[in-house]
């Protein structure tokens, strides 16, 4: 299937407070908008090649529980073991396209579904949302994917100012997460997107397997007892003057020059 890494979720109780963090470092965020029938609020900061941050809170609890939407139902649930990372998503400009190829692959696609915001300037943004049905017994996650209701050329056009930071041509190129089940893992993505089998290796942080999707890597730790999670844990931006470490709202934003 043909993809592009699209954008990594942070669950926070404060978007706003995250996104004056991030314009105090050198990087241009905004505020993003509201969803009113998903109960949420997010800000967001673009990096290079359309991929972004997307800080959301949950702002009307009721509408979130009972909304429908699997991302905003993945997103309660984790705002009980509290704020960071939940999710992220890969573009696609054929959503259809990407369904029939999960069907055949043995998974149960859930949509497209809809989803909107108005922008400040009262543009009307609108996309679809495709996801997967869990068969994972809680061992891991699945990304989701996105198709946009504007081509890439038209969004790179609008979005470009918002790409250029004062610390550095940004690019995110990594995403670190936890799995209970490391070869599982390994091999759900592999049959996902068509990958070859990787070496596992280790670090500091423990056991690793690394894959490249959609123009990013992905890193899975074989979670234990000190983290019995599924969520990323950590991601690695690119390309700024100053390399940095920040944890902030639950979440490691991981700043170098390559």
């Amino acid at each position: 299937m043909h993809i592009a890494f699209d954008h990594l979720v942070h669950l926070t109780e404060r978007p706003e407070q995250v996104k004056m963090a991030f314009e105090q470092w050198g990087l241009v965020a905004i505020h993003g908008g509201r969803h009113p029938s998903w109960g949420t609020y997010n800000a967001l900061c673009y990096v290079e090649h359309l991929r972004y941050i997307e800080w959301i809170g949950i702002a009307d609890i009721q509408t979130a529980r009972t909304c429908g939407n699997p991302l905003i139902t993945q997103l309660v649930a984790d705002r009980q073991e509290g704020s960071g990372f939940s999710q992220f998503a890969f573009r696609t400009n054929d959503i259809e396209a990407v369904a029939a190829q999960l069907k055949s692959k043995g998974f149960a696609p859930v949509g497209p579904l809809p989803g909107s915001r108005e922008r400040d300037d009262g543009k009307q943004l609108t996309w679809s949302m495709l996801f997967i049905e869990d068969d994972t017994d809680g061992a891991f996650r699945y990304p989701f994917f996105i198709q946009w209701g504007d081509r890439d050329d038209v969004r790179m056009n609008e979005l470009a100012p918002l790409m250029r930071h004062p610390i550095g041509s940004v690019s995110l190129s990594s995403i670190s997460l936890y799995t209970l089940d490391l070869q599982r893992t390994v091999n759900g993505y592999r049959r996902l997107f068509d990958l070859p089998e990787p070496d596992v290796e280790r670090d500091e942080a423990g056991a690793y397997a690394e894959l490249a999707v959609g123009g990013i890597a992905i890193r899975f730790y074989e979670a234990d007892r000190r983290h019995p999670s599924t969520r990323p844990f950590s991601c690695r931006l690119v390309g700024v003057q100053k390399p940095r470490r920040i944890e902030i709202e639950g979440a490691t934003y991981i700043i170098s020059g390559s």
